[in-house]
């Protein structure tokens, strides 16, 4: 969706991902929370956020953000001092058994980052790398018992984003168990409403 809307695709995940594999300050900080499958706290999260997106760009995709009540006002903050608004919330809609299924497959190249799915994408030849030929691994959040934790943390603390948004007329649902292609049309109808072009 970004590529299709030249929006900037800003995924805390992949932020602090990147921060911890640099072994960065920021990357030390948040290391403990991303492998016990707890959320990064809400003011450490928000700060990377303003700084390192909505202070640099107007036009971007936030993935993974916000993922509290309180991460939503920080944002609505953000946005109110920059005489800026959010467009639109996107949830998709996906069963928890779901859920498990397609965090717990996931896999990462060793060497080159390269993302799989053992079910949905997987690489030609089983624990290979397709680019680069070196090993997969389990993503450290992708482990059976932080995917449990994670959802629970969902439903506690980032389920209740749904009504925050329903509330200001921003929520738009997309059913996230069909195929990706007909999520991506999906997707795409949502940001056109959003977002004419």
């Amino acid at each position: 969706m970004a590529e299709r809307f030249h929006l900037e695709h800003a995924s805390t995940g992949d932020i602090f991902r990147r921060a911890v594999a640099e072994g960065s300050p920021l990357g030390r900080e948040v290391e403990e929370y991303l492998d016990a499958g707890k959320l990064v706290p809400d003011e450490l999260t928000s700060r990377v956020v303003e700084q390192m997106v909505v202070a640099q760009t107007t036009d971007y995709i936030l993935d993974g953000y916000p993922r509290t009540l309180q991460q939503g006002r920080d944002l609505e903050e953000m946005l109110r001092r920059r005489s800026q608004q959010l467009d639109v919330a996107v949830y998709f809609d996906l069963s928890d058994e779901l859920a498990f299924e397609r965090l717990t497959g996931r896999r990462v190249c060793t060497e080159c980052g390269a993302n799989y799915h053992v079910k949905f994408m997987p690489p030609e030849k089983d624990g290979v790398c397709d680019r680069c030929g070196a090993e997969l691994e389990v993503r450290s959040d992708s482990a059976e018992d932080v995917v449990r934790e994670r959802l629970k943390q969902f439903r506690e603390k980032t389920y209740p984003l749904v009504a925050f948004y329903e509330e200001r007329g921003l929520l738009e649902r997309v059913a996230a168990a069909p195929a990706p292609g007909e999520v991506a049309r999906a997707t795409e109808q949502v940001m056109l409403r959003a977002r004419p072009q």
